[in-house]
């Protein structure tokens, strides 16, 4: 027993001598020095690895530090990859015969950069090319299959990242944008060529703190980087997705299939006063990761298509669609969708529905353009059309369409309450332009065209106001609470503070109106005008008012009135100073005559003027 303690004992002391030994006879900055060329001609990018040393613990293996790859120089001057530790474990026996077999790898803290250029290319579209440069270290480089003996050297049973950022900057868009994923952890198992590698992958997307967790499986691993087959599923934030494909040729194809997600799921402020629902998600996509064929653009994305259904409220939107992130196309279409599911805010007092709702849109860099969009409502036809900024508040917009032959009275029944109600049949047309700012009231500016024919103002009556400002009820004829109208005619044009009116025109049966004003945002009403009677009427009046004659103009009697109140609640009502001023002015010119010398009509002008103001004005 003594013996065999004594040879244990020696036996440990060889081992630790040869152990220690290996730090002196085994130089692993030589192996740096073998595979750092076949990493470069693989990736087409400088490689730095500052010092390569071996480690006993938790493992025998090797510490590789401050391993850098650099960017294509049209990209960045910063590094495209800086890990700041590497650890290789690996088996010590083919150590013994100056052979390297790993047996896992663990790379910490690593930050990765993932550029897209203005022109769409990635900057990781370039690696295994040619640099835009054409040079690495100096000289250029060319390889059959570089890739096979690096993968040859990475062969592990385990790989792992932990620690990791993901940068990703864009500058295709009108301003550069950045993201990035934090806390990236990676695990793979059986990574070797001929293998299929197991996946787990998990991390945090910011700025917009939603995590992300992923596994799945690849392989078998080709020595050409090909994986005939890839399959991933698992959770972004709340939202359920999967995905299947393959990785050849530097292509990537794969099918993505959400079940069910939600605008509630999106850690961004949409300004929907109800959520979207998004289901039956699928996708097909292919992208082209670092194609060795020259004429086909590494970097770009293809979807086609794209299928999926939008819910809102109990109503669905179908959709469908192809592109690429640049630049995609969408068709969508529901039989019916009802007002009170829609995800937007509407001065709408009752229920109605868009029905045969089809739009065909493109969304191309940070711009939504609605290239069509058609649907019934209120027995009426619209067509629209318009651009929407998508990204960065103030959201821009500007549209154009109309909206024809529409119920007016179905469309005041689904407005606020109202004294009025109006009937005929309508037309609008518009082309508006606007911002909505994130903390202010929308900035709108634009002609809209209003007509309405054929219809009628219950709950006014003309004759029966014209009456009560002229003091004379019962005088001009029967009142029905009903203005008839033929032609309703507004121009009118958007603008900050409310819609001003340009020139309202409307023609009854007895009148013919004129006015201009404005409607605020408060919907309060401030019009002006001039009321046009027939000589009928006319006659009527200066029986009543002897002295009224002076303001006929060929026959026909010219009132100037004023609209006050709201939109639901518009008070009408004589205006008697403008009045006034045309009783004036028609004085004055017959004052000419009395400064001329004539004293019958001094003494004429002033009994009529006396008795037109009383009667006018009650003084």
């Amino acid at each position: 027993m003594r013996k065999f303690m004594i040879v244990v004992a020696i036996v440990l002391v060889l081992l630790v001598v040869v152990i220690l030994s290996l730090l002196f006879w085994l130089d692993l900055n030589r192996y740096r020095d073998q595979y750092l060329p076949i990493l470069e001609k693989a990736l087409h990018r400088n490689v730095a690895i500052k010092d390569v040393r071996l480690t006993f613990f938790p493992k025998l293996g090797i510490q590789l530090q401050d391993v850098v790859i650099t960017d294509d120089p049209a990209f960045s001057s910063k590094p495209f990859l800086a890990v700041p530790s590497v650890r290789v474990a690996v088996e010590w026996k083919p150590l013994l015969q100056r052979r390297i077999e790993v047996e896992s790898v663990l790379i910490e803290s690593p930050v990765v950069q993932v550029i897209r250029s203005s022109s769409g290319a990635l900057n990781i579209s370039t690696i295994g090319k040619i640099s835009t440069s054409g040079e690495i270290s100096g000289e250029k480089v060319e390889s059959k299959d570089p890739v096979s003996p690096l993968l040859g050297v990475l062969a592990v049973k385990q790989f792992s990242l932990r620690g990791g950022t993901l940068q990703f900057e864009d500058r295709q868009a009108q301003t550069t944008k950045s993201y990035q994923i934090e806390k990236l952890a990676l695990n793979t198992e059986s990574v070797a060529i001929g293998e299929t590698a197991h996946l787990e992958v998990n991390g945090f997307v910011m700025p917009y703190q939603m995590p992300f967790d992923m596994n799945g499986q690849f392989g078998p691993l080709q020595a050409n980087l090909d994986i005939p087959k890839l399959t991933i599923s698992g959770h972004i934030g709340k939202v359920e997705v999967a995905a299947h494909g393959e990785l050849m040729n530097g292509q990537l194809t794969v099918d993505v299939q959400v079940p069910k997600a939600s605008t509630d799921d999106v850690p961004v402020e949409l300004g929907l006063i109800k959520p979207v629902g998004v289901s039956q998600l699928q996708a097909h996509v292919v992208a082209f990761m670092f194609s060795r064929e020259p004429k086909i653009p590494s970097g770009k994305v293809m979807i086609d298509p794209l299928r999926l259904n939008l819910h809102v409220g109990h109503s669905t939107i179908q959709v469908s669609g192809k592109g690429t992130p640049s630049r995609f196309s969408l068709v969508g279409g529901s039989p019916s969708i009802a007002s009170q599911d829609l995800p937007l805010s509407f001065p709408i007092q009752r229920s109605f529905a868009l029905e045969q709702l089809e739009f065909v849109a493109e969304i191309h860099g940070e711009t939504l353009e609605i290239k069509s969009f058609n649907a019934k409502a209120f027995d009426g036809t619209l067509r629209a059309k318009g651009l929407l900024g998508i990204v960065n508040p103030p959201l821009t917009f500007s549209t154009q369409g109309a909206f024809s032959n529409f119920s007016t009275e179905m469309l005041m029944k689904a407005m606020r309450p109202s004294s009025i109600r109006m009937t005929g049949v309508g037309e609008l047309k518009w082309k508006v332009s606007g911002a909505v700012p994130s903390s202010a009231h929308p900035e709108f500016d634009g002609p809209i065209h209003l007509t309405i024919r054929d219809g009628a103002i219950v709950g006014f009556d003309l004759v029966k106001a014209v009456e009560d400002a002229l003091k004379i009820p019962g005088v001009l004829g029967e009142t029905t609470g009903v203005t008839m109208f033929s032609l309703i005619d507004a121009k009118t044009a958007l603008e900050n503070e409310g819609l001003g009116i340009r020139e309202l025109q409307a023609n009854a049966p007895n009148f013919s109106l004129w006015s201009a004003g404005k409607v605020g945002r408060d919907q309060s009403v401030n019009l002006q005008g001039s009321l046009r009677v027939p000589p009928t009427i006319a006659d009527k009046i200066v029986q009543r008012f002897p002295m009224a004659k002076v303001v006929r103009q060929e026959g026909q009697f010219v009132l100037p009135f004023v609209v006050r109140g709201t939109v639901h609640d518009p008070k009408f009502r004589l205006d008697t100073q403008s009045f006034g001023s045309q009783v004036q002015k028609k004085i004055e010119k017959r004052l000419e005559k009395v400064l001329q010398g004539d004293d019958q009509e001094l003494q004429k002008l002033l009994n009529e003027g006396k008795d037109l103001l009383k009667q006018f004005f009650r003084k």
